[in-house]
């Protein structure tokens, strides 16, 4: 057995020695960096390829490109200096042969125009006597463009564009053409260069809607879409024939899911007007059920959205205990209840909290249209909204003010709603001012005029009825359909103009006409017995631009 393994490692010996005999011709042909030939001529051997800089080794597609790089003769470091030529392979196989200049072990491909993105292989073989042959690897990438902003049509457009290779580099002092040709733009083509971020201002007055083209390289990176200066948006539950119905069409379009959602009374709305507010705070649409019974659909649509957190407003004859039992079961609820409306206000203040400006909305507890019409720009803003009776400030918003330590107090409505009374007792403590008008739609419109936003306009604008008051409906329920939308405004950047069902209101009116420009978009809310599709096809007509 001991004669048997060593005869094994014998032969193990003897096949290493082998191998290595067989190897070394290769081994010394690899240590060889110069020699003579069979023809006596003197030849030297070309080993590696280095970049001279990472940024030889990317080209972006469509840019000329010197690219330079150093050759040498591997084992050692010093320089190649013979005659060379190359070809390059691209990521489909495709081989193409290139002349190389330079000399002195740096050498360079000028001016290098690559039309396909990915990764190519540069090969630089030896011209003879000389020998060998090195490779690296040329990455081709995009050319990207970013804009921050839109363009329409009829407006002096400014919208700043940044260049960057696909990998985020970027890219400075390049050249790029903007053809507006498509949407009738004057000039039509106009040429820009980048600045040390990458960027440029882009000023273009489209005609037209359409495409304008941005070039670089001769080619096509990105086309910036030119909107309408106007466009009507689909009408949100057109066939909803309820405000429960409407509150989950609503939710619908606003949230894909929420862990929180407010729940209200779909048939008086005094302990909902502060809701808009509370809304944005928690990112909760607003829900609607009966007040005795919880609606299913109510349920379906909380179990769709995948609620959590249920926040009542409103004690429990707004809704009853029984809906909020039930609902413990599966949902952390949350009730949000004073005395009367004034007071459900005030702790729904303290949730909401006051922005930088510290400024609170004040409407009559009674006069709902007033409340509702700045609920959407309150909710954005993050400002909360208290209610008063018209002669005697309620000693719960009183306190609210102070809890919240305001300093500016708008009173929404004329003194036919707000006393002067009230508006003397608050000057004291408070900085006020009064936006009213002679009906709530006058009111509403100077709303708009002091918090419409004419450099980043807010949109769309929600046109929904005004008949938010029970009084306003000769039988069923008033309209909630302003009240739910303020909440999907105040999400997604928009406001809310309520109207009358079959005339548009001279206040409304005449703001829309000076302000048109504006308002680059507008959705109706609701059935047509809430806003009639003739002043839809009124206020689009109107608008348009």
């Amino acid at each position: 057995m001991i004669k048997k393994k060593r005869t094994q490692k014998v032969l193990s010996i003897l096949m290493m020695a082998f191998l290595l005999i067989g190897m070394l011709p290769g081994m010394l042909l690899a240590a060889t960096e110069s020699g003579t030939d069979s023809s006596g001529e003197n030849y030297t051997t070309l080993r590696g390829l280095t970049f001279v800089s990472e940024e030889e080794s990317s080209v972006v597609i469509g840019e000329p490109t010197d690219v330079e790089f150093k050759l040498n003769r591997i084992p050692t470091s010093k320089l190649f200096t013979g005659s060379v030529n190359a070809t390059l392979t691209d990521p489909e196989g495709n081989v193409t042969y290139y002349s190389v200049s330079g000399g002195g072990g740096y050498y360079n491909l000028s001016d290098l125009t690559l039309y396909k993105p990915g990764d190519y292989t540069l090969k630089v073989s030896a011209v003879s006597p000389n020998k060998g042959s090195a490779t690296g690897t040329i990455k081709v990438v995009d050319a990207v463009v970013t804009a921050e902003g839109s363009l329409v049509v009829n407006a002096e457009n400014s919208l700043s564009v940044k260049l960057t290779d696909s990998e985020g580099n970027v890219l400075d002092q390049r050249s790029v053409t903007v053809d507006g040709t498509a949407v009738d733009a004057s000039p039509a083509t106009q040429s820009y260069t980048t600045l040390s971020d990458g960027t440029f201002l882009l000023n273009i007055t489209p005609e037209k809607a359409g495409n304008v083209d941005i070039i670089f390289g001769g080619k096509i990176i990105s086309s910036i879409s030119v909107a309408p200066a106007f466009e009507a948006g689909s009408r949100i539950g057109s066939n909803a024939p309820d405000n429960v119905a409407l509150s989950v069409e609503i939710a619908k379009q606003g949230w894909t899911s929420a862990s929180n959602v407010i729940l209200a009374r779909d048939d008086q709305f005094s302990d909902s007007l502060a809701a808009a507010p509370l809304s944005k705070k928690l990112d909760a649409p607003i829900l609607m059920t009966g007040s005795s019974t919880l609606d299913d659909r109510t349920l379906a649509g909380l179990r769709e959205l995948g609620a959590r957190n249920i926040y009542i407003v409103g004690g429990t004859v707004a809704i009853a205990q029984g809906i909020e039992d039930s609902l413990s079961k599966d949902y952390t609820v949350t009730r949000i209840a004073g005395l009367q409306g004034y007071d459900t206000a005030a702790l729904i203040s303290a949730q909401v909290g006051i922005d930088s400006t510290r400024t609170v909305y004040l409407a009559n507890g009674s006069a709902i249209p007033d409340a509702i019409a700045i609920s959407a720009f309150a909710g954005a803003q993050g400002n909360p909204i208290l209610l008063t009776d018209k002669d005697v400030l309620p000693p719960s918003t009183l306190q609210a003010l102070t809890n919240l330590n305001a300093t500016n107090v708008v009173l929404l409505g004329g003194t036919a709603v707000i006393s002067n009374a009230v508006e003397n007792q608050l000057s004291s403590g408070f900085l006020v001012k009064r936006w009213g008008g002679h009906d709530r739609y006058d009111t509403q419109s100077i709303i708009f005029q002091n918090l419409l936003n004419k450099e980043t306009p807010q949109s769309p604008l929600y046109f929904t009825s005004g008949l938010v008051r029970q009084d306003d409906v000769s039988w069923g329920k008033p309209y909630a359909d302003a009240l739910l939308t303020a909440a999907l405004a105040a999400k997604n950047g928009g406001i809310v103009a309520m109207t009358e069902p079959n005339t548009i209101p001279s206040g409304l009116n005449f703001f829309l006409l000076f302000n048109k420009g504006y308002i680059p978009k507008s959705v109706v809310v609701g059935n047509n017995s809430g806003v009639s599709y003739n002043v839809e096809q009124q206020l689009q007509q109107m608008l348009n631009h």
